[in-house]
């Protein structure tokens, strides 16, 4: 016989269900994930309408609140058996939509005491009692319109401001299981306080009171376990970024060698050539055209700016191989007050994006890259720019996402630049429009600073 609590507990299960599918759609699913899904809420189901031959007391907070628990725990293995992700992922979706099913709940409960003035109705559904369809009236299909409103509209906007945030990949890989513990036993205790309001006390004034301070709680565990995820992957871009800075350092301070190098064989060499020249009777044009060949290797970019010097001249190599124009105009004086690391890790990144999405611009004469930099009116304005074939796309943050398949270990280069520009108070702008990418940046002076 299907009572009235029997009938919520499948309800429940459904809330759960819907509520774990918004927080892990988007998640890796393993083969059949649809047959596997229904199979296992058929059985879920199943589970459920056997304890209907458990004798349970249902006016007892604890065991109530120990059979919803237990209906949700079940939904966890259901998880890992539908979705091919880590076990911590999933828990950790299972509970935020654990903490949105209760939200709503409490939203429910509180409209509908307000709107029956403590004769709420929803009360009903945790009796023993038979379900008597014939009883529904006009007054019960507005009391359900108006439970139903609130799972909807709760699920939405929660979905809308969380659910959207997760993705398959490693924007999820959560470390701190002792703190989403701590979270979700902060759950445990919201729901063990509604119990005992719900079967024990249900006086108006303390559903009521008790309801929205449920409320508040829901919004703060889950605002706790997505600043949990944000914080973590912020750590890790921290991490990324921070050990391709030391690479980049150590690769800035081994070009500079090689140039020196280069720099000291040329000059030497130039002179030999000279020497020869004037002894063997090579032709002055000969020598000439020899030591024009030469000077492709020297140092030929002079900013006022030593790191700046070494960075544009190995970018005009890599751009002269690869037939780009590359276009400069530097201050590089103006930028004293930058370290040789940071200038190496901002303007290597900036010009080895313009120059690799340059190289696949299929007109030739659009393989262009500009490269400016001046001071005006106590800023530094740094401008690259160069074509680009196809689209560009933004993520959240207003930067373009990178285009590898690997985004575990690409897309820092621009993060790394803006964390750069940033620690010194300046701003950086991206643009990509008709063919032609922007990126400008804007650093207060030394005098300024």
């Amino acid at each position: 016989m299907l009572t009235n609590l029997l009938f919520y507990k499948i309800v429940f299960a459904a809330e759960i269900f819907v509520a774990e599918f918004l927080f892990t759609f988007r998640l890796k699913k393993r083969k059949l994930f649809v047959l596997r899904y229904i199979s296992c809420a058929a059985v879920l189901i199943g589970l459920i309408l056997s304890t209907a031959l458990i004798p349970v007391s249902w006016d007892n907070p604890w065991t109530m609140s120990l059979t919803f628990l237990v209906i949700f725990a079940l939904t966890v293995p259901i998880l890992m058996f539908c979705y091919c992700e880590r076990w911590i992922n999933l828990l950790f979706c299972a509970i935020a939509a654990y903490t949105l099913q209760h939200f709503s709940y409490e939203l429910a409960t509180v409209l509908l005491s307000l709107v029956t003035l403590g004769k709420n109705s929803i009360f009903g559904i945790y009796s023993d009692t038979p379900i008597d369809f014939l009883a529904f009236d006009k007054l019960s299909v507005f009391f359900m319109l108006i439970y139903l409103l609130c799972y909807v509209g709760a699920y939405w906007l929660f979905f809308s401001v969380y659910g959207k945030r997760i993705s398959s990949g490693s924007d999820m890989k959560i470390k701190s299981v002792s703190l989403m513990f701590l979270i979700g036993m902060g759950l445990l205790t919201d729901i063990l306080v509604n119990s005992f309001v719900v079967y024990g006390d249900r006086e108006f004034s303390s559903v009521v009171v008790t309801g929205v301070s449920n409320m508040l709680c829901c919004v703060l565990l889950l605002y706790a376990l997505f600043g949990l995820v944000y914080s973590e992957s912020l750590q890790r871009e921290m991490g990324v970024i921070d050990r391709l800075y030391r690479e980049e350092k150590q690769q800035y301070t081994l070009l500079k060698e090689n140039m020196d190098l280069i720099n000291m064989k040329c000059h030497d060499m130039r002179h030999q050539i000279r020497e020869i020249g004037r002894h063997t009777g090579v032709s002055a044009n000969t020598v000439s055209e020899i030591e024009k060949t030469i000077n492709i290797y020297d140092s030929v970019v002079k900013t006022g700016n030593e790191t700046l010097d070494i960075i544009l001249t190995e970018k005009s190599l890599r751009c002269r191989r690869n037939g780009i124009v590359l276009s400069c105009i530097a201050d590089g004086a103006s930028l004293a007050f930058m370290g040789e690391g940071e200038l190496f890790s901002l303007f290597g990144n900036a010009l080895d994006n313009a120059i690799e999405a340059t190289v696949n611009v299929k007109d030739e004469d659009r393989r262009i890259v500009g490269f400016k930099i001046h001071a005006v009116g106590g800023l530094v304005a740094i401008n690259v720019q160069n074509s680009f074939d196809g689209s560009v796309e933004f993520g959240a943050d207003g930067l373009p996402l990178t285009t590898k398949e690997d985004k575990n270990y690409h897309g820092f280069g621009l993060k790394s630049m803006k964390y750069i520009v940033e620690k010194y108070g300046g701003d950086m702008f991206v643009e990509a429009k008709d063919g032609l990418f922007k990126l400008n940046i804007l650093l207060p002076s030394e005098q300024i600073r």
